[in-house]
């Protein structure tokens, strides 16, 4: 597999995953580049078990976990729910309540764990399989059932308390 055509599969859900992660573009933007690097050296050892999105995004979960047990351990802990703040006030009626709910639903994700924030970031924003979801937390498929529902549980219900 060329590096370029890994790239291009991956880069948009490595980028996606990260800022949902880090609360931070610039950090994810950061984290990015280290997660493709990462790629383009150890091409060789892609044995192509699974697809290269998959592959990127087990790595950009490494990457994130490296980063965040060493210089911010509060990514990897529930966290309390905080009201929305710095909201544009000058955007369009709609746009503002497009913006307040992405925020929104941004905040509830981070009262989760890291691993529910994962496994639901990748089943419904990523829309990955189990499978995949499974190699890339290096769990058994079952289990990754087992924590997205319960993920998702929890998730309806700090969601459905905010509101």
């Amino acid at each position: 597999m060329k590096f370029a055509t890994a790239y291009e599969e991956s880069r948009d859900a490595v980028y996606g995953y990260l800022v949902y992660m880090t609360k931070d573009v610039q950090l994810a933007e950061d984290l990015s580049q280290e997660v493709f690097l990462r790629m383009f050296l150890h091409l060789d050892k892609f044995r192509g078990q699974a697809s290269a999105r998959t592959w990127a995004l087990r790595i950009a979960r490494n990457v994130f976990l490296t980063y965040a047990r060493k210089k911010q351990p509060l990514l990897l802990i529930e966290q309390e729910w905080e009201p929305l703040s710095d909201i544009n006030e000058n955007l369009p009626e709609q746009e503002m309540i497009n913006k307040e709910n992405a925020q929104y639903v941004r905040d509830c994700l981070m009262c989760l764990a890291e691993s529910e924030r994962t496994v639901l970031l990748l089943r419904d924003f990523e829309e990955l399989s189990y499978e995949e979801i499974a190699r890339i937390m290096d769990l058994s498929a079952d289990v990754v059932k087992s924590r997205l529902y319960r993920a998702r549980q929890k998730f309806r219900k700090i969601y459905e308390s905010m509101q």
